[in-house]
């Protein structure tokens, strides 16, 4: 005893009554309109808010991964300054296969940490805060004001951040040796 579904009769069981239709008032209606409209908006700044927060999320950790060594080259600043001032000592002729074994430790050693971002920080042409930091004026004519006459110890960038500074002797202009004195 199977009842069949006779035509324009799918998908309402037997016995089921017709969903009601049901009037509501024009006010009501764009009421629930505007608060659908909220409720959409508010979505999509909640969407937008999300997707910003991954991207942030995203640009953090890569700075963060970035920036990782940052702190072991820090450390191995000093090493660097040893290898410098090694190689700026003189060199009895005895002693030319260890300056150029050093040479190459060294270049070698710079290659690597340059492949994790650092650089040295050029010590020539303007002075520049950013980037240096003077620790001796030099009076001289020889050079325009406020060019750099000397790097005293090297300084180094992690990307674009600077791990330390470079030290470098600045030019001033020379005092005047002839005192003015009032003529009669």
């Amino acid at each position: 005893m199977t009842e069949e579904s006779k035509p324009g009769q799918e998908g309402q069981a037997a016995g089921a009554a017709a969903p009601e239709t049901v009037t509501l008032p024009r006010e009501e209606v764009e009421s629930l309109r505007q608060k659908a409209d909220e409720y959409l908006k508010m979505a999509q700044r909640v969407q937008a808010d999300f997707s910003n927060y991954q991207k942030r999320v995203a640009r953090d950790r890569e700075e963060s991964a970035r920036y990782l060594v940052e702190r072991l080259l820090g450390d191995l600043l000093p090493a660097l300054d040893t290898f410098d001032f090694a190689l700026r000592q003189p060199v009895p002729a005895a002693a030319e296969g260890l300056v150029k074994g050093i040479q190459l430790a060294e270049r070698e050693i710079f290659r690597k940490l340059e492949g994790h971002g650092l650089r040295r920080i050029p010590a020539s042409g303007p002075f520049s805060p950013a980037v240096h930091e003077a620790l001796m004026r030099v009076e001289t004519d020889k050079v325009a004001e406020g060019e750099i006459v000397a790097e005293l110890r090297a300084g180094y960038m992690l990307y674009e951040r600077v791990l330390r500074p470079a030290q470098v002797s600045v030019a001033a202009k020379p005092a005047s040796s002839a005192v003015d004195s009032p003529k009669d």
